[in-house]
């Protein structure tokens, strides 16, 4: 298919790399030149673009997660891509999973969970706080995915879930562990419970609501990626590492009454 006005394209080359909308008229300034979008727009994604200066640049189609960094708005801190991974492989998420999120923050972590449960999947996110409901819906949209979503702005700690029998639930919030009941009440039997916190002091108050309610099989890690410089003259680890960020803490419901938050 090739590039229309409008779509996104990563430019990539000769240490550049950026996330471009593509606009009749106009020009991307780059450290290795100036390309017209003119020059883009009916070519083929792959295509090199020679720039004002003689450097070839590779325009490509981005993935949802170069979206995400390079052009989503934001709010609130976000789940990077490194713990969205994990969370939706240790979590079980697919097409057709029914999943809630609380809160969704700036949408990273719902449009991740929407790219992945598609066609037949759907997200429930929730968050008390309007600007990050308005702001989620943007990237969503800007990303063509709210339609596997559903936002609302509820405070599920004091007015729950609105659905049950979901197959995961995930936590990202302050005090994940007063949610914990209300998420008990929404998971299928046997549903996994996702809980992303920064601290210690928090994963302690965690652990201990998830075994006053049941839950078993409870794993938690947190990610650290390595990234290594990939030039053929200097193979290295890059000096800058993307390492603590979050804990995830992942657990499986079971049949046990519901018991009242641990405060």
């Amino acid at each position: 298919m090739p590039i229309k006005e409008g779509d996104y394209v990563l430019i990539v080359g000769d240490g550049v790399r950026s996330v471009i909308r593509v606009t009749r008229g106009s020009r991307i300034s780059t450290i290795r030149g100036i390309i017209n979008t003119d020059d883009i727009i009916n070519r083929e994604y792959g295509t090199l673009i020679k720039t004002n200066l003689g450097y070839d640049l590779a325009v490509l189609r981005p993935l949802i997660t170069d979206i995400l960094l390079e052009r989503a708005d934001r709010v609130t801190q976000v789940i990077y891509p490194k713990d969205a991974a994990q969370i939706i492989i240790n979590a079980g998420i697919g097409p057709g999973s029914r999943v809630a999120e609380a809160g969704v923050g700036s949408g990273f972590m719902t449009a991740i969970l929407a790219y992945y449960i598609r066609p037949s999947g759907k997200v429930y996110g929730y968050d008390k706080r309007e600007d990050s409901i308005s702001t989620a819906r943007k990237n969503l949209e800007m990303l063509e995915l709210l339609d596997w979503v559903e936002l609302k702005l509820r405070d599920v700690i004091t007015d729950g879930f609105a659905e049950r029998d979901l197959d995961a639930v995930i936590l990202d919030m302050g005090d994940p562990w007063n949610a914990i009941p209300r998420a008990t009440e929404a998971l299928r039997p046997d549903g996994v419970l996702v809980v992303y916190v920064p601290t210690v002091n928090q994963v302690i108050k965690v652990l201990r609501a998830m075994s006053d309610h049941g839950y078993v099989d409870v794993r938690m890690f947190d990610v650290m990626v390595r990234e290594w410089k990939t030039e053929p003259n200097e193979v290295r680890p890059q000096t800058w590492v993307n390492a603590h960020t979050g804990y995830i803490l992942i657990s499986r419901r079971t049949l046990r009454p519901i018991a009242q938050p641990t405060k």
